[in-house]
């Protein structure tokens, strides 16, 4: 099991009753049993919730990928649970379009596997996408058509002597299967001497792509590509001939990425080098180049990734260039204080043009590799039209077993492609977190960790994950070369995942950070982000618009939680809100509802929102939460409730800011293992009670009480606590009794503000009491 974020950009929010990121996925989840609304209450289709910005979808080859975005739109972090290899080439284009190619696929892309199947940001707009990608089949004339490996086709038309077509599916299950034939091709393919990717994937099959999608604006003559070129008619066109070899010498079947450096916006093409070659007709300008360049073993398996780039090329008549990766001399590597092993190594090159385009938003290519295969990229000096931002990164684990430790390290971003790739550290250059991974004890042991580091300089966001036994404690140091603004994840077993907020580290200092770690609730916290590293707020109005969302939460406040990329097992989710007693929203399928038109200053609301994973075989604890929040709406002239701008929610306009709702949180520390099970007959707790911040903006009323009572007979009676403290912070005692060992018992937290806002939250199996205590 393996995983490996990069990232994408998305449009605008997305609208969606369907999956919501890892929280909510269409193959995980159930319903929970809803009556239906009364016919004057049923809100229309465009008042559908608006959630955060993060989905997954599903690549043809079966590989998942999650995304989401910055405030400003920017490419944030994307996730792709790997099918196959875990070699992956990346490109985003000058409409921001961002694309992910497993390397095994790259051979066949833009020959039968057209790139729109690789397309993450606009599959990631298709609701549809998180389970299966519709796709269309073309098939040669003369050709019976016939089902493709890994697809299920659901309908044909035309005819074999005219080139039949069909539409159909394929999952991230059928997909794997794709997978597994695109390394068996490539593999033949080397045996026998030919380049990968000579044989044809499908008999018959002249191309596969994504139901939907715009037709390529790309036309061929001749054997030369002509791309739709803004303004063609007054350029003069030339022929660019483009040819790129393997560390063998050899041609190479594959892609390239083609941009024009004065305006970007005039063309930004990735097209398919066949044998080694394309040919490409332009305009007269200044362009650059770059192409990921793989290496494949008799057995399909990728050996080695060279970016080769190109920064300036100028065109003013017929040119011939050629992108050899024996020029990429410089492997990406590492220096540390103490001794690590590679774990994951990426190289990213971004091209911006002329123009002023932001480096966000400009054409970019990435080589990324989560199995040790060395990536090399070729020096380059810095740009002479536009500007370059190029940046490498290296991850590694140490060789200590009885005290773990590893190493995230991303090099400084350069304006150029420096001869010598190696990153080296020193202690005092790095920032050490602590981390403590719990996990459930009915999950597999083989868990996924992931450390990214973000910054506007940054072309894209990408992560380092990793495998790693849970439970455990793990020493992490962190590089700050690019401002030491990083983002984590933890997947604990295969049904859920936590992300972190954004973690500011600096060189030289400890931080400590637990994961998974019980009880696990559904609600708020005090967030630096939106949902999963998302721009979004979670829990706010504007003009009228009110929107909660609520996660699953562990005992860090700034944690996000819910279904893993890689969650099969049954989960359900239902919210529902109330005005002043009548039911205004009921989502099934979701922890999030949506209202409009909610503008009075002295209504009451209540949220009721449940989730249960009782039917997940690899859960045993916090396997159902009911979490009901009643509250009011903030007043305009609540300044501490004003959202930072450079977070968004619906209905934002200069006249009608985003106001933060005045939530109550709870937030649990529970004297435990790091499989949440309690070895003691005196329990204690620490309890944290607040309200819901975005970089710190919130309700401000004071916090009047707060109770916790346990259940040892699966809530059917409830047992007060000794609770101590004030203003939001407690200390709670309980005695887990003998007839308790060996069972996990229910745990109930109530709490009110000053203003009348209230928390009632109520988890099951919410920890487990060991068989001997004391």
């Amino acid at each position: 099991m393996r995983l490996t974020l990069l990232s994408t950009r998305l449009s605008a929010t997305a609208r969606a009753a369907a999956a919501l990121g890892v929280v909510v996925t269409a193959t995980a989840t159930a319903t929970l049993g809803a009556p239906a609304l009364a016919a004057q209450e049923t809100l229309p289709a465009e008042t559908a919730i608006t959630a955060s910005a993060t989905r997954t979808v599903t690549l043809v080859t079966g590989d998942q990928v999650m995304v989401t975005t910055t405030e400003s739109g920017q490419p944030r972090v994307l996730a792709v649970n790997p099918a196959g290899s875990g070699a992956f080439l990346s490109f985003q284009d000058a409409s921001g379009d961002r694309y992910v190619i497993p390397a095994a696929a790259q051979p066949y892309v833009g020959r039968q596997l057209d790139l729109s199947l690789f397309d993450v940001t606009a599959l990631a707009e298709d609701a549809s996408t998180s389970d299966r990608v519709p796709v269309t089949v073309s098939f040669a004339r003369g050709a019976t058509p016939s089902t493709p490996t890994g697809l299920t086709l659901t309908s044909t038309s035309g005819s074999s002597a005219h080139g039949a077509s069909a539409r159909g599916y394929t999952t991230a299950t059928s997909g794997r299967k794709l997978a597994r034939l695109l390394k068996r091709r490539i593999a033949a393919d080397v045996r026998a001497g030919r380049k990968a990717g000579s044989t044809p994937l499908f008999a018959g099959v002249t191309s596969v792509g994504r139901t939907g999608a715009t037709a390529a604006s790309t036309a061929a003559t001749n054997g030369v590509d002509t791309p739709a070129i803004s303004g063609t008619a007054d350029y003069k066109l030339n022929i660019l001939q483009i040819t790129a070899e393997d560390r063998s010498g050899a041609g190479a079947n594959g892609l390239v990425l083609v941009t024009n450096t004065d305006d970007a916006a005039k063309m930004s093409v990735v097209l398919p080098m066949d044998d080694g070659i394309e040919k490409v007709a332009v305009p007269t300008g200044h362009y650059s180049v770059v192409a990921p360049v793989l290496d494949f073993d008799a057995s399909g398996d990728v050996t080695a990734q060279s970016l080769v780039t190109l920064t300036d090329l100028s065109v003013t008549g017929p040119t011939t260039t050629d992108l050899d990766a024996r020029t990429a001399t410089a492997q990406v590597a590492a220096t540390t204080p103490r001794t690590a092993t590679a774990d994951y190594v990426a190289a990213t090159w971004a091209r911006a043009d002329a123009t002023g385009r932001s480096i966000g938003s400009s054409p970019t290519a990435s080589a990324v590799s989560i199995d040790a295969t060395p990536v090399y990229v070729n020096p380059q000096p810095a740009a002479e039209v536009g500007k370059v931002a190029y940046y490498a990164q290296w991850s590694g684990h140490g060789t200590d077993t009885a005290h773990p430790y590893r190493y995230d390290l991303s090099g400084h971003v350069s304006d150029q492609v420096a001869a010598d790739q190696r990153i080296t550290v020193t202690g005092k250059q790095l920032a050490t977190v602590r981390e403590r991974y719990a996990r459930d004890p009915a999950a597999s042991p083989d868990g996924i960790i992931t450390s990214g580091e973000l910054d506007p300089a940054l072309p894209v966001a990408m992560s380092a994950v990793v495998t790693q036994t849970m439970p455990a404690r793990v020493t992490d140091y962190l590089s700050g070369n690019n401002g030491g603004v990083w983002i984590q994840q933890s997947f604990p077993g295969t049904s859920l995942a936590f992300t972190s907020g954004d973690l500011t580290l600096t060189a030289g200092r400890t931080y400590t950070q637990d994961w998974a770690r019980g009880p696990i609730g559904l609600g708020l916290g005090q967030y630096t982000t939106g949902p999963f590293g998302g721009s979004d707020c979670s829990a706010c109005l504007a003009d009228g618009n009110l929107l909660v969302f609520l996660t699953e939460t562990d005992s860090e406040p700034d944690h996000n939680g819910g279904s893993s990329v890689y969650d099969e097992q049954p989960r359900a989710y239902r919210a529902q809100l109330y005005r002043d007693g009548t039911l205004l929203d009921d989502e099934p399928n979701n922890p999030a509802v949506y209202v409009d038109g909610q503008t009075a200053p002295d209504a009451r609301y209540r949220m009721v929102a449940d989730q249960d994973s009782s039917g997940d075989t690899t859960l045993s604890q916090s396997t159902t939460a009911h979490t009901e929040l009643t509250f009011g709406l903030p007043s305009a002239t609540d300044t501490d409730s004003l959202l930072p701008d450079r977070f968004t929610c619906e209905g934002e306009s200069a006249s009608t800011p985003c106001m933060v709702l005045p939530l109550l949180t709870a937030r649990f520390d529970l004297a435990a293992d790091d499989q949440n099970t309690s070895h003691r007959t005196t329990q204690s707790m620490g309890l944290d009670i607040g309200h819901v911040t975005f970089d710190g903006a919130g309700s401000r009323a004071a916090i009047t009480s707060a109770a916790v009572q346990v259940s040892f007979d699966d809530g059917q009676t409830w047992q007060h606590t000794v609770l101590h403290g004030s203003k939001g912070h407690y200390q709670v005692r309980w005695t887990n009794p003998d007839s308790a060992r060996g069972t996990s018992p229910a745990i109930r937290v109530t709490a009110a503000d000053a203003d009348g806002n209230a928390l009632t939250e109520t988890i099951t199996h919410a920890y487990t009491v060991a068989a001997t205590t004391s």
